[in-house]
């Protein structure tokens, strides 16, 4: 291991071990009389979880990483030790290991005192970890947390040579809507080794998101790895500094969605008909389908970047029937507000004509958190003008 990479590499291990020494300095007045290891990690775990998540993700990625190097070069570059034994290296940790320190601190023991200090440091920590807390629900409310197939399609088409740099930006879009172990690989990935410098920052940001705590590499340092002097001189001059924007409208995603791959290949187990006046409820409802493995559409979710209330049109009723048809089945989210709803009635009256399943779940069974999923029977909702009801609307 050499270069930049060595670098990146060793300052990681180094700013670990330097959180760790602060941390450890706040719990040192709190440990059990006759503490251990274990007691030692237990209590960075529970008052600094999120810190000791993020080294816990490293150390994986950095693992998988050994393995893809393994499998192509015969060997590993990395080896990180996992956190549990590598917080060894850690100046304060190893100070207070010593069984002289440990013979030091059981003799002057007092429980009030620790009492007090163990209070004093929750009440400072629990509302930063809280404040976590909410910053990554939000974020993952923004997303789907399932793995479907087509994540493997979708990323192929980013790693192409020829895809260029407006296709990527769409790409990104599209994979930033689903939270899983293999996306969150590949946004570090693209934090560490994305030579444009647009894209490595969406990269970065959206792991921040989540309070990964990565670290946004200049543009200096970025490798090139090519022997070719043309293409390594576009790389650097050209292709680093090329940005796009995104046209965030319903016609822009309708173009997409008939002339792109990164839409064409997407599918659904489920388009979810709801009202928007049923959001939070529906949200519960994503959140259980998710953990059965069902993906599922969503317009606020899967779309919110394009169909928005102010912003409806004709190519928003094109959006909705492309979605519609890519999904194997609909669910009717059945309540008062989405019977009085001009979109479901619509979404279920051309749904009708794919002649694909129609199911429906009780808002109140949702409430209940009874997810009883059943077919519907009833066709309250036809109406032969559903369209331009819709557009009315």
């Amino acid at each position: 291991m050499s270069g930049v990479t060595k670098r990146i590499y060793e300052q990681d291990i180094i700013e670990i071990c330097e959180m760790w020494d602060n941390q450890l300095k706040t719990i040192k007045k709190i440990l059990p009389q006759y503490y251990s290891k274990k007691d030692i990690i237990a209590l960075l775990k529970h008052f600094y979880p999120h810190e000791w998540n993020s080294v816990q993700f490293k150390c994986e990625y950095y693992t998988i990483k050994d393995k893809h190097l393994k499998r192509i070069k015969g060997r590993t570059r990395y080896n990180m030790k996992m956190p549990e034994k590598l917080i060894e290296q850690s100046k304060v940790f190893k100070r207070i290991s010593l069984q002289k320190c440990k013979d030091d601190y059981s003799g002057n023991y007092d429980q009030v005192t620790v009492d007090q200090e163990y209070q004093q440091l929750w009440k400072d920590r629990k509302p930063k970890i809280e404040r976590i807390n909410a910053k990554i629900e939000k974020a993952r409310l923004k997303t789907q947390q399932v793995t479907p197939d087509f994540l493997d399609q979708l990323i192929g088409l980013y790693e192409r040579k020829n895809t260029s740099q407006k296709d990527r930006m769409y790409i990104l879009l599209e994979l930033k809507k689903y939270y899983n172990q293999k996306i969150i690989n590949f946004f570090f990935k693209l934090n560490d080794t994305e030579i444009n410098r647009q894209l490595r920052e969406i990269a970065f940001y959206h792991l921040q998101s989540f309070n990964y705590q990565p670290k946004l590499r200049k543009q200096k340092y970025m490798q090139v790895c090519t022997q070719n002097k043309k293409k390594k001189e576009y790389l650097k001059k050209d292709y680093a500094f090329q940005r796009y924007e995104i046209p965030l409208d319903p016609d822009e995603l309708e173009y997409r969605i008939n002339n792109s791959p990164e839409q064409s290949i997407k599918n659904y187990d489920f388009f979810i008909s709801h009202s928007s006046k049923d959001s939070k409820l529906v949200q519960r409802l994503i959140l259980q389908l998710n953990s059965e493995g069902k993906n599922v559409y969503c317009d606020w979710i899967s779309d919110s970047d394009y169909l928005k209330r102010n912003l409806v049109r004709e190519a928003t009723l094109k959006v909705i029937e492309k979605r519609l048809e890519q999904s194997k089945a609909i669910l009717f989210v059945h309540s008062q507000n989405s019977t009085e709803s001009v979109w479901c009635k619509y979404e279920l009256n051309f749904f009708v004509k794919t002649s694909k399943p129609i199911y429906q779940i009780e808002i109140t069974d949702i409430e209940n958190e009874n997810y009883d999923i059943t077919p519907m029977t009833s066709k309250w909702y036809f109406d032969k003008d559903y369209k331009a009801l819709a557009l009315l609307n």
